[in-house]
């Protein structure tokens, strides 16, 4: 993600969002007011920190720009399988990626993938169903009403953050199971919770 604290442009387009791939290439959306068509997507390639532009696809609206920038981020992913290197990855620790299960920003998600099942993620961590990538950071509410969580190498979160993280609570077909085999064994699953609650 660039957060055009410089404002870059090109071709006097103020490059308003931006995504750049381990490889160097990378995908922008540019502005320009004045232009007869005010929107354009551009592919480029970064080189020691500077951009050659390429390809550029000019639109008349945001809303268009926008879909050719994501669809042109999701091609080039599913061709060459390289991870973006300066977005923000969330994780769905509850549930798969699906309609009405992850906030809808300005910046993204640009794309989403599910794995076949719910998986070991950052180096076993924790665990995960999927995850999706923004090309701006969440917000912390933003992030706990949809139950998701940040990947540790976002560049919003500090060392200290990283290691506070909570572990994601397990999904609920995981705490009944939890629940049931306690009960087979003749303890009562919501003593600890009775305790605690006695003890305040």
């Amino acid at each position: 993600m660039d957060d055009n604290k410089q404002k870059e442009t090109n071709q006097g387009y103020e490059i308003i969002r931006a995504v750049t791939f381990e490889n160097g290439r990378g995908f922008a959306v540019g502005y320009n007011p004045k232009a007869p068509d005010p929107y354009v997507t551009w592919a480029f390639t970064d080189k020691d920190g500077k951009r050659d532009y390429e390809w550029g696809h000019y639109k008349g609206s945001y809303i268009t720009s926008s879909m050719d920038y994501k669809n042109r981020i999701n091609v080039y992913f599913d061709s060459h399988r390289v991870p973006e290197k300066d977005a923000y990855r969330y994780y769905s620790t509850q549930r798969p990626v699906d309609i009405g299960t992850y906030p809808k920003t300005d910046g993204g998600p640009v794309r989403f993938e599910n794995f076949d099942e719910r998986e070991d993620v950052e180096q076993g961590q924790f665990k995960a169903w999927g995850y999706l990538v923004y090309d701006a950071p969440l917000t912390e509410k933003q992030i706990a009403d949809f139950e998701l969580r940040a990947a540790p190498g976002n560049s919003d979160i500090s060392g200290d953050t990283r290691q506070r993280t909570p572990a994601a609570p397990k999904p609920i077909m995981e705490q009944l199971a939890d629940a049931q085999k306690q009960v087979e064994r003749g303890g009562d699953p919501a003593a600890g919770k009775k305790k605690n609650i006695e003890e305040r």
